[in-house]
């Protein structure tokens, strides 16, 4: 049998195989643009460290627009097994807040420091009582005081004999007093009395355990895990547009290409696509062995 006929096919194989090789590898190197002189070399960068910055923004902008858009995340995250996971979730934690007798005073500076936590309970004592102190100012109580007062004197006196005797001149003279009184004991010691109340309404809240606040919401039976799932709901609706526009995922994506290292890219890239590259490779050593066979009959 004469092998010969076999030399064409084979070479034409071996170019086709070390064409489409080189071909995928100038895809990616030389990493730098290789200068004779002033002169640049044709193709060189690589086709994707030349374009490195065009690749990476295209991807952001195919991954935000095409394939991470709003709806498609409502989807997710409004699926069933995504809601069973969530809801599996929230009660595991309600379980566990109803076993915890930590205060959430105790609680809440497991996040924060003790200093910011001063600070911010100061601040809503310090907000409380300047607004219900500017309401009352604004309500006028002296007024409203000393018109109860006289109605509910007037109400004691009447048929009387105190009453026929001028008792009701007395008590409106009286009572005339009383607004300014009133008032001005509000000025004096209004906001200090306020901040007391203030200050043991708040105590009693932060000293609570967690565990008696569950037991307090058990008690009034109100469905919490509904409640919760449906707020968790209504955000997903309403905020996953604006939450998207936030965190721009367009730019993270080119951002986070743009930073990588060439051969990092190339590593992942040839990574993702490694039986696309085989096949590729070898399909040009089948079209160099076919065109070579051919040759051999024409």
């Amino acid at each position: 049998m004469n092998y010969t006929i076999f030399i064409r096919p084979l070479i034409g194989a071996g170019i086709g195989y070390i064409t489409n090789w080189i071909a995928v590898k100038m895809m990616f190197r030389p990493l730098h643009p290789i200068k004779i002189g002033k002169f640049t070399l044709p193709f060189t960068p690589g086709i994707i460290p030349k374009n490195k910055s065009r690749l990476a923004e295209s991807i952001g902008n195919t991954i935000s627009n095409s394939l991470l858009t709003d709806n498609d995340l409502k989807n997710v995250l409004l699926s069933k097994n995504i809601k069973l996971e969530i809801k599996e979730k929230v009660i595991n934690s309600l379980n566990s807040i109803s076993e915890n007798n930590s205060s959430l005073e105790e609680v809440v500076c497991s996040y924060i420091s003790k200093d910011t936590y001063s600070k911010t309970l100061f601040n809503i004592k310090s907000n409380l009582t300047s607004s219900i102190y500017n309401t009352i100012v604004e309500a006028n109580l002296g007024d409203i005081i000393s018109e109860q007062i006289n109605i509910a004197a007037k109400e004691k006196l009447k048929g009387s004999i105190l009453g026929l005797l001028g008792g009701n001149t007395i008590v409106s003279n009286i009572t005339l007093e009383v607004p300014e009184k009133v008032n001005q004991y509000i000025n004096t010691n209004g906001k200090e009395l306020i901040c007391s109340m203030v200050e043991k309404e708040i105590s009693k809240y932060t000293c609570k355990t967690l565990s008696e606040y569950a037991t307090n919401i058990a008690a009034s039976e109100i469905d919490l895990i509904s409640i919760i799932m449906q707020i968790y709901e209504k955000l997903v609706n309403e905020k996953i547009s604006s939450f998207l526009k936030t965190i721009n995922i367009s730019k993270i994506v080119t951002d986070k290409i743009n930073d990588m290292d060439v051969l990092e890219l190339e590593k992942m890239i040839l990574l993702i696509m490694r039986k696309e590259h085989n096949a590729l490779v070898n399909l040009g050593a089948i079209i160099g062995f076919l065109l070579g066979f051919f040759n051999l009959l024409f």
